[in-house]
């Protein structure tokens, strides 16, 4: 993949190219934005950037044999860092390892390029440890910390390093993306278009049939008031938080028909446009707001670990009086 393959993120991309070729790469970046937008693989792409064999214009070329080697992950100055597994921290000793690895010349490149995933999940003491690398940068090296939260990293590393912001995918483009890329249906790319808030990356991990099985028995539960009969005993944290995904499509999908029953076409659940509909005559405003709050306030319980069976008993009596 190139530049050109990476959508809705020109601005980024454009800053990165023209930066470049006036000669003002700087020696570290943040990218910042949500997962799934194209972080990464820019990374990967500005480093075949930097040391393609192409002109200028033709930067990456995705031939030369520098861009091959980014391609296939071999090059050998050019660095992935990332946790071990989600939810896991970047340590100490990683960071070490990077940093010892730049004060080494490269071995074909002309510019070594650094790229820390996930650079959020660094330790504190992980990301102490850049900074005198930061303050003293070499010439041939460039640092790209990929995250996905303002104030993720230390102020001080923050203040040495150049921003370049990513932003959420429109949906139009994203529900292209799945049926040309990923051969879905119209009815499911406009409905993960949708849910996903404009990541490729969470609109995939929803594509699946259990997704789709899940979201009936949610959508079912909240329609004849069963869905908070089960006390959710057993349910993952991920299950717990695409029953939350879902049931917020639902309620917005129904404040969207409130306000202007015409705006058919922004329905993420346009296959119960009906349903939506009458619910929309039932409900009123103060409600729609109250429940559509509720979700996300459960969502971040979640992310607190308060217990997952109490959280959801909350929202259920929250949602089950009308």
């Amino acid at each position: 993949m190139s530049f050109k393959d990476i959508k809705g993120q020109n601005s980024a991309i454009g800053f990165l190219k023209n930066s470049s070729v006036n000669g003002r790469t700087s020696h570290a970046y943040i990218f910042l934005g949500p997962s799934g937008v194209g972080r990464k693989l820019t990374a990967l792409n500005f480093a075949k950037f930097l040391n393609c064999h192409a002109p200028d214009d033709n930067r990456p070329c995705d031939e030369c044999p520098s861009c091959r080697k980014v391609d296939s992950r071999n090059h050998p100055d050019i660095f992935l860092v990332s946790p071990e597994k989600a939810g896991a921290s970047i340590g100490i000793d990683k960071i070490r390892a990077v940093i010892k690895n730049v004060g080494l010349k490269p071995y074909e490149a002309r510019t070594k390029v650094y790229i820390i995933d996930d650079s959020s999940s660094m330790t504190q003491e992980a990301q102490n440890a850049f900074l005198k690398t930061l303050e003293e940068p070499p010439s041939d090296s460039v640092l790209i910390f990929i995250s996905d939260k303002q104030g993720g990293l230390l102020p001080t590393i923050e203040s040495r390093s150049q921003v370049v912001k990513f932003f959420p995918i429109d949906a139009d483009t994203v529900k292209e993306i799945l049926k040309n890329n990923y051969k879905l249906d119209d009815a499911k790319a406009q409905m993960l278009s949708r849910i996903s808030a404009g990541s490729i990356d969470a609109a995939l991990r929803y594509k699946d049939e259990k997704f789709f099985k899940k979201r009936s028995q949610v959508l079912d539960g909240i329609t004849d008031g069963s869905l908070f009969d089960s006390d959710f005993e057993g349910l993952s944290k991920p299950d717990l938080r695409s029953y939350l995904d879902i049931m917020l499509t639902w309620y917005r999908d129904i404040l969207v028909t409130k306000a202007d029953p015409t705006l058919k076409s922004l329905l993420v659940n346009a296959d119960r446009t009906r349903i939506i509909e009458e619910e929309a005559l039932r409900m009123d405003f103060a409600f729609l707001d109250k429940a559509i709050k509720q979700v996300i306030l459960t969502g971040q319980f979640l992310d607190q670990n308060i217990n997952p069976k109490l959280a959801m008993s909350t929202l259920g009596a929250c949602i089950c009086t009308k």
